[in-house]
């Protein structure tokens, strides 16, 4: 059974990203409305909007105030991010692994985003969130350097622990989807994200503190951990 304090704990830890991103969205609203299609008309407007889009989510995770609509609004925003934004990376260079990594990474926080809007349909955003990881986890394979890169620089034997991961990866997706234990899975799966992301991230985060690019994938990192929690939450048993 998980209890309330619980779920406040992995409410704090899905809302935080979201307000670490919405800062950087204010800080890097320049490059941000780079992202924003170029059909679009005031692309610097729509950098701030889904920045504050993002602030106001965060903080309602935070304080548990109408968290599931923010939740779902947040989910929609994530769905138009995927059909808006990833396309436009990914067609001129879809050899570049990182923009794959990327798009299946919103794909699940996406997911986790709807199962923290509503119990229902929870097998479908269960599907959503792990699924993706069949490619994530590929890519550890395929040595893809944003994945590798997920392996803290001081290991040993990188391309050993990169296969591990990635089995770890892939055998969570089969744990989640078609064993008994599934909450338990995702319970593993949300720890053993949360240690990578700080074994990898902090580390870098001290040394560059100022560097945006870490401060982004330490917190995609968490927040993706943090939707394994939340997918936890809606399995049954």
């Amino acid at each position: 059974m998980i209890t309330p304090g619980q779920k406040y704990a992995v409410r704090i830890m899905f809302g935080i990203p979201w307000i670490v991103f919405a800062i950087q969205h204010y800080m890097y609203a320049d490059f941000v409305s780079t992202l924003v299609p170029a059909y679009m008309p005031w692309r610097l407007f729509w950098a701030y909007f889904t920045g504050t889009a993002m602030l106001a989510a965060g903080v309602s995770f935070i304080i548990g105030r109408q968290v599931q609509l923010a939740a779902f609004l947040l989910g929609c925003l994530m769905i138009l991010y995927l059909l808006m934004v990833h396309p436009l990376l990914i067609l001129p260079e879809p050899q570049v692994g990182q923009h794959w990594m990327r798009f299946f990474q919103d794909i699940a926080i996406m997911a986790a985003c709807f199962a923290l809007a509503s119990s229902r349909r929870k097998v479908i955003v269960r599907y959503c969130y792990a699924l993706p990881f069949i490619i994530l986890g590929a890519q550890h394979f395929t040595h893809n350097a944003s994945m590798t890169a997920k392996v803290p620089d001081w290991a040993p034997l990188q391309y050993f622990w990169d296969y591990v991961i990635g089995l770890t990866l892939i055998g969570a997706v089969y744990g989640m989807l078609f064993t008994s234990r599934k909450r338990w899975t995702a319970g593993t799966l949300g720890i053993i994200l949360t240690v990578l992301a700080l074994l990898r991230h902090v580390p870098l985060m001290i040394k560059d503190p100022h560097n945006p690019v870490e401060w982004t994938g330490a917190f995609l990192d968490i927040a993706l951990a943090a939707g394994a929690f939340i997918i936890a939450e809606t399995v049954d048993r």
